[in-house]
């Protein structure tokens, strides 16, 4: 009886964590796609290459990026490379990421399989040590490329916020940094305007879509 008891409890706490996980999962959801459909959008708008990008994770980094440094590149003339950080930063997050979710995995494995089969004591903790070492060891460049990337995505969105409301920039900005959830929001319901980039120039016969001028293509 014991026993499912203690089943019944397991399944319980299981059932229980999942069904917390719905709110927050569609929240996220949620999310990814307003910022997807608005980066698109925005992408597609003022000409920059691939605009599908916005929808491939780690990927979307690059479209980020290349609208702030187009953004850069006709008002002020600078030639940046916020979309190259940008996505070289993703990558190395996503890889590290992995990296210590296989090691921890793997601590996890070898730790039950060292009970199931009766390890001795002494060999399963120098193996669960050097996972740990492992761990520890990622621990530290993860956090400083995850700093960088935080830093240099928050300036690519001040561009774009820029861009499109030049007015309320820096509170949104200000409102993205304090409550992350607001970040999407302010992207999808903005992705239209183009308050803050320059006049366009006059449409060439059969481009009804006006792009901007565009000598040198550094910012696509």
């Amino acid at each position: 009886m014991s026993y499912m008891y203690e089943a019944d409890q397991i399944a319980e706490v299981l059932v229980s964590g999942l069904l917390g996980l719905i709110p927050s999962g569609a929240l996220s959801l949620m999310s990814y796609v307003l910022t997807s459909l608005a980066i698109y959008t925005l992408a597609r708008r003022r000409g920059l290459r691939h605009p599908w990008l916005a929808w491939v994770p780690v990927a979307n980094n690059w479209l980020i990026g290349s609208l702030s440094d187009q953004f850069r590149y006709l008002t002020r003339g600078e030639n940046k490379s916020k979309r190259k950080s940008l996505l070289v930063l993703g990558i190395l997050s996503t890889a590290l990421s992995a990296a210590l979710i296989a090691l921890f995995i793997a601590m996890v494995a070898q730790t039950v399989i060292g009970y199931g089969h009766g390890m001795d004591s002494d060999a399963m903790a120098e193996g669960l040590i050097g996972l740990a070492m492992g761990i520890l060891g990622l621990c530290l460049p993860m956090l400083a490329v995850i700093i960088a990337y935080v830093i240099i995505r928050y300036m690519a969105l001040y561009d774009i916020y820029k861009s499109m409301d030049p007015g309320n920039s820096v509170l949104f900005l200000l409102l993205s940094i304090l409550f992350s959830v607001t970040e999407p929001f302010f992207l999808f319901f903005s992705r239209n305007k183009d308050l803050g980039m320059p006049p366009r120039r006059r449409p060439e016969a059969g481009n009804p879509q006006e792009p901007w001028e565009d000598a040198g293509k550094e910012y696509l």
